[in-house]
C-alpha cells in the first residue's frame, strides 16, 4: 500500500506539472529504444555523459556514504547501490524547471522485492535530491528516504544537452 502511495504521488506530481505547462520527457524522446531481457534500454538522454561524485545518507543526517551518480545511454545509476545491492541502471525522465533539470528514475533489486525511486535536480555542475528505498516482505514494508548530492567529475561537461 505504501509503495502504491509513493508511486501514485510521483505520477500525480508529473501529471500536475505537465498540466501547468512544464515539459517532461523520457530520456530517450525521439530515439528508438531497445528491449533487452524485458528491460527497455534507452539509447540517449539529455543528461547522458554526466557523472557526479558525491555522497548519500539518511534523510536529515550526514551524507557519509561515498557514491558516484552516472547518466549514460538514457539511464541513471547509483554506483554504490549497484555495487552493494546490484540495483541496475534504469531509464530516467527529465523536465526543465527554472533553468534546472529535474529527473526521476526507478530501479528494482533483481533478487528481492525492493526498489529505489530517485528524484533529483541537476544545476550546472551540481546534483542533489532524494531517493526512497522500499523493501516489501510478506509481513512488513520498510520505506526509508535518503538524501544525495554530488559535483560533476569532468568540468568540461557542465552544460546539459537540450534539443
Amino acid at each position: 500500500m505504501q509503495r502504491f502511495n509513493v508511486i501514485s504521488a510521483i505520477f500525480l506530481g508529473f501529471i500536475l506539472s505537465l498540466a501547468s505547462g512544464l515539459q517532461m520527457s523520457a530520456a530517450s524522446e525521439g530515439d528508438s529504444n531497445t528491449v533487452i531481457n524485458g528491460t527497455v534500454k534507452a539509447e540517449s538522454g539529455p543528461l547522458d555523459g554526466l557523472t557526479f561524485r558525491g555522497a548519500l545518507g539518511p534523510d536529515g543526517k550526514p551524507k557519509d556514504t561515498p557514491d558516484t551518480f552516472v547518466f549514460e545511454n538514457g539511464t541513471f545509476v547509483s554506483k554504490e547501490c549497484e555495487l552493494k545491492c546490484q540495483y541496475p541502471a534504469r531509464p530516467y525522465f527529465v523536465r526543465t524547471n527554472g533553468g534546472k533539470t529535474e529527473f526521476v528514475s526507478e530501479t528494482h533489486c533483481p533478487y528481492k522485492d525492493a526498489s529505489i525511486v530517485w528524484r533529483g535536480t541537476v544545476d550546472g555542475d551540481r546534483i542533489e535530491g532524494k531517493s526512497t528505498w522500499i523493501v516489501k516482505r510478506w509481513y512488513w514494508t520498510v520505506e526509508n528516504t535518503f538524501e544525495f548530492e554530488g559535483k560533476l567529475v569532468d568540468k568540461s561537461l557542465t552544460s546539459v544537452k537540450t534539443e
